[in-house]
């Protein structure tokens, strides 16, 4: 039986041009219970109302669609439904045992009619091997989900397939292998081959699986087809599309639009409040982290807010407590996390924030560790972001070791690479840090053009903190500390009180051995032989 014509083909043209609020009120002026809708219609119906977040309204058609699937014995169909009601109540809810039960009927159904292998059931299985780090049996059911998938000719099967694929094998440590998967299954994507469900979800899954690993590059074409397809769309809220902003402010961020960026985080936060409990916390992780490196307030709640939602606040919490002159609760914070975390690409993103902790507390030591475990990884994941990742932070051990021109190497090339990648924000870090390589050879004029592009580069962007420490290494009195480590301005300072290293290293919380190893530095980088000396040096240049 059909429904009234009118309400039906307007439903319809409104789902084809991707108005589907518009859609979902004209499915359900059109439905009835003497005239309900085709099976067909249930479905582009419940596609309308998952993408936009009408959470609620979704799950009660997909729910009709499943019954009716099962009812005609189209248990193809009937397992795609319910991976979608799976989807809906994982992603959106974090409603497991419910998700858990939908796939559980329609296994039920699938084994009644003489096979448990259909491919949309396969996914939901590879999820939860993925959360185990198993990810070489999740790689082999994504294998067969795909061949299950090409076989059906189900496009929008085949291509979640792959992107999950792909990421389990960049998780096993095969960089070319995973990024092939990727590429294929945005190939599928970007020529408008999937649904526009499908679309918004993978198209994050792939962005997201390439930051894992900092393949920048791609996340960041990838990320600039998504704005694209998003611009050809109305405004929209939910959270699908509530990912999707996540994505696209990381991108603004890189390249430099930090206004846009915030907003689409503030966005994404509102959309993602109630049926986004799995990806709300990411959407306040990176409003936190924009928020300190503008030096504005809300850092400590965005933070709090991401871990209230499950997502961890490391390692922004750690750079923020650093920025505050809390080493200690900076350090803790890492090492907790780094216990908790074996995969190398989970490890690879708080690896640069333990260099900075390690540096400014003078363990050089662990500094070299966290190099060598850097290094490690770049030979695993060779990319652009990676590299530069190592160059900078080898830049700036060199820097500690008062080897500038080892370090100015190192930073250089750290620098060409986020130059090639856009990313304006980290090309001015390293140009702050290679303005120290230069002024440490004596480089004065080639120090000051370095330090003045990196400061409109932070006043462009709104990067308070940074154009503030900035402005003061342009000033002439701190030109004659440029070539300090934060930590070793500290321990000139006490020096300047009089107290003895032993005294220095209880208030600092060092060993005595690290702090003979800071003042050795200092007497050194000053040019002076004594305490003494390196005290009324300070005095004579106006330290505070």
């Amino acid at each position: 039986m059909s429904s009234e014509p009118g309400h039906l083909e307007t439903a319809r043209e409104h789902h084809g041009a991707s108005r589907w609020a518009r859609a979902c009120e004209e499915y359900a002026a059109g439905d009835s219970e003497t005239t309900p809708l085709s099976v067909e219609d249930l479905e582009c119906w419940a596609e309308a109302a998952q993408v936009i977040g009408r959470i609620d309204e979704a799950i009660a058609v997909l729910t009709r669609s499943f019954e009716l699937w099962a009812e005609a014995g189209e248990v193809h169909e009937a397992t795609r439904t319910a991976y979608w009601l799976w989807s809906a109540h994982v992603f959106t809810r974090g409603e497991f045992a419910i998700a858990a039960g939908w796939v559980g009927r329609a296994q039920t159904l699938a084994a009644e009619r003489g096979s448990d292998e259909y491919g949309w059931l396969l996914i939901p299985r590879a999820y939860v091997y993925i959360g185990k780090g198993d990810f070489a049996t999740a790689e082999d059911l994504l294998h067969r989900a795909t061949e299950l998938g090409l076989g059906r000719g189900d496009i929008d099967l085949i291509t979640v397939a792959t992107t999950m694929r792909g990421r389990a094998t960049l998780k096993l440590g095969s960089l070319e292998d995973g990024l092939a998967l990727l590429d294929a299954a945005m190939v599928r994507i970007l020529t408008r081959a999937t649904s526009p469900r499908t679309t918004s979800v993978m198209y994050c899954a792939a962005i997201g699986s390439c930051y894992e690993v900092q393949e920048i590059a791609r996340a960041a074409e990838w990320s600039v087809a998504l704005d694209q397809w998003l611009g050809t769309l109305p405004q929209l809220g939910g959270a699908y599309f509530g990912n999707c902003r996540i994505y696209r402010a990381i991108l603004m961020r890189l390249r430099g639009d930090w206004s846009r960026a915030q907003e689409e985080l503030e966005q994404a936060c509102r959309d993602l409040a109630v049926d986004g409990q799995l990806v709300a916390g990411h959407a306040w992780y990176e409003l936190g982290e924009l928020r300190r490196l503008q030096g504005r307030p809300g850092v400590e709640e965005a933070f709090e807010r991401a871990t209230a939602f499950g997502h961890s606040a490391q390692p922004g919490l750690a750079l923020y407590r650093l920025s505050q002159g809390n080493t200690q609760a900076a350090d803790a914070g890492l090492r907790r996390v780094l216990a908790e975390r074996q995969q190398a690409d989970e490890r690879l993103l708080l690896l640069p924030a333990v260099m900075e902790v390690c540096l400014a507390s003078g363990r050089i030591d662990e500094a070299n560790d966290v190099i060598i475990e850097m290094a490690k990884t770049a030979r695993t994941y060779p990319t652009t972001a990676m590299r530069a990742i190592l160059d900078a932070a080898r830049g700036a051990l060199a820097l500690s070791e008062d080897r500038p021109a080892a370090a100015l190497a190192g930073l250089r090339a750290a620098s060409d690479r986020w130059r090639e990648l856009g990313a304006v924000y980290e090309t001015a870090q390293v140009g702050v840090r290679i303005a120290m390589g230069c002024r440490a050879l004596g480089d004065d004029e080639g120090a000051r053009m370095e330090l003045r592009a990196a400061l409109a580069t932070f006043e462009r962007l709104g990067a308070s903190p940074d154009a503030s420490l900035t402005r003061g290494l342009m000033s002439d009195q701190n030109a004659h500390f440029a070539v300090l480590s934060p930590r070793e301005m500290e321990v000139l300072r006490l020096i300047v009180t009089g107290s003895t290293n032993a005294e220095i290293a209880a208030l600092l919380a060092l060993s005595e051995r690290t702090i003979h190893r800071h003042v050795s530095n200092i007497l050194t980088k000053l040019g002076v032989r004594s305490r003494t000396a390196a005290a009324a040096f300070a005095v004579h240049h106006g330290l505070t």
